[in-house]
């Protein structure tokens, strides 16, 4: 078993380089300089790292929807993501993890990240537009650098549960900063915004999160974990609320109508339903008496999407809808093969405005060439998912992973509709969906085959073997990779 004992000056070290993160930024608000107090705590932090590279991993996953949390600000902005990207391919090599490289490069799915990458540094270069903003493709490279480095790194569901866990409880923190930290984006309007920035990004953020906590809720055993992780869900759920976003809203009303296409049948109707028919109730009620008069006038605008004469008065909806049906067309026909560059509409927006809209973004940024990839990509994270499930449901004592995989499908299907009305193409949510889909199904390989030969080794031995449950008088393995009897 797990010696939890070991977690004890993990949490103490982690919560210190937090403190000295947030300190830092007070700092630096105040004109001193951090770096000193930073490189002082790195040191303990790193020496960890070496010891406990899936450590690392987990804080990362945390730091990301700390985005706006930044070490120093310069000619060049280094936030704490980048610092930790930095480290983790620094612990690639000393974790002994490259030895996974030759398998993580060569498969289907890499090769069209590399293309896609490709497309996008391409169209920069044949547009020759001299305002291209490079940012944005660094910041697309960093990404895939980052995912064939967490996939080489995380290739056990112990390593994936902790991070996720990083995600849940960085979503968490990023909800509070602005009241407790009085730091992280709120409008005038009240719209959160947490430190992620723009508050229809962080909606879409929270989509993902949201069924991820709930996944970990119920698959979880211990009674304080469990209500913690019960407190996490609510919060990113009043969260998502706070944002106001109504791109947020429609589609994290899909969510609920597909996972209760997905969830509600057979024996476990009974079961959800008296949880969630309850939940829904007292939550409803709450949420109308908190935000009742603001949300309803923030979704009656759409209302107004029915025509373009009606959406004069709504000033967002009117210029979106010019975006995607006058302005992207015009723009995409100046070259439909290799596109104006990447992240190029907002040159060739009069009004100097993103598009609003991830593919219109992609499509009119790298053209076809760049599309294709980009849709393919899409495609294969959300048939990821769905092969895992399919695993697991072969192996009984995968339901770790299989409660996993739905919720990140569900939660990459509402995050990829609410992309239609936000640009997310270079959103690091984006390319950690398509992280962890490649993740999860590596893992569930990975638990197949292990069950595959066990089988073998069972039949070849005259043993009894149950689908999911082993030989018995064998150890199964859990969801953190530890043996249990």
């Amino acid at each position: 078993m797990h010696n939890h004992s070991k977690l004890i000056p993990i949490a103490l070290i982690s919560v210190i380089v937090i403190l000295g993160m947030v300190i830092s930024l007070q700092m630096s608000q105040e004109g001193a300089m951090p770096i000193t107090l930073l490189a002082l705590l790195a040191i303990p932090a790193i020496i960890l790292f070496i010891k406990y590279p899936w450590m690392a991993i987990a804080m990362f996953f945390m730091l990301i929807p700390l985005e706006n949390l930044y070490v120093y600000r310069g000619s060049m902005t280094a936030s704490t993501t980048k610092l930790f990207g930095a480290l983790l391919f620094g612990l690639l090599i000393t974790s002994g993890s490259l030895k996974y490289i030759s398998e993580t490069f060569f498969n289907k799915k890499g090769m069209w990240m590399l293309i896609f990458g490709g497309t996008a540094l391409l169209s920069i270069f044949i547009s020759n537009d001299v305002r291209l903003e490079k940012a944005s493709l660094i910041t697309l490279w960093l990404s895939i650098i980052l995912y064939f480095v967490l996939i080489m790194m995380m290739r056990n569901t112990r390593t994936l549960h902790l991070a996720t866990i990083g995600l849940i409880v960085g979503g968490v923190l990023s909800i509070l900063s602005p009241m407790l930290l009085g730091i992280g984006s709120v409008l005038e309007e009240k719209r959160y915004g947490g430190l992620w920035g723009d508050q229809n990004e962080f909606a879409a953020m929270l989509l993902v999160l949201i069924p991820l906590s709930i996944a970990l809720f119920y698959t979880t055993k211990k009674g304080l974990v469990k209500m913690l992780l019960l407190g996490c869900s609510i919060m990113l759920i009043a969260g998502l609320a706070l944002t106001y976003s109504r791109g947020g809203y429609l589609a994290f009303g899909v969510m609920i109508i597909l996972a209760m296409f997905k969830f509600i049948t057979g024996k476990n109707r009974a079961k959800i339903l008296a949880i969630a028919i309850p939940c829904l109730i007292i939550g409803s009620v709450i949420f109308y008496y908190t935000f009742g008069d603001e949300f309803i006038a923030r979704m009656e605008t759409l209302r107004h999407l029915e025509s373009r004469e009606s959406l004069r008065g709504e000033g967002s909806l009117n210029q979106r809808f010019y975006y995607y049906f006058e302005l992207a067309p015009k723009i995409f026909a100046e070259d439909p093969i290799f596109g104006v560059g990447f992240r190029g509409f907002i040159l060739h927006n009069p009004r100097g405005q993103i598009s609003h809209n991830t593919y219109i973004e992609v499509l009119t940024g790298t053209g076809l060439v760049g599309f294709i990839p980009f849709i393919i990509i899409l495609y294969m994270t959300w048939r990821e998912t769905r092969r895992v499930e399919r695993y697991a449901s072969t192996e009984g004592n995968e339901g770790y992973l299989w409660c996993y995989a739905n919720a990140l499908e569900l939660g990459l299907i509402s995050y990829l509709l609410a992309g239609m009305f936000i640009s997310l193409d270079i959103n690091k949510m984006t390319w950690l969906l398509v992280t962890l889909s490649a993740v999860i199904l590596n893992i569930s390989r990975i638990h197949f085959l292990a069950a595959h030969r066990e089988r073998v080794e069972a039949e070849a031995g005259g043993q009894q073997w149950t689908a999911g449950y082993g030989v018995r008088g064998r150890p199964q393995y859990g969801p953190y990779g530890q043996a249990k009897y």
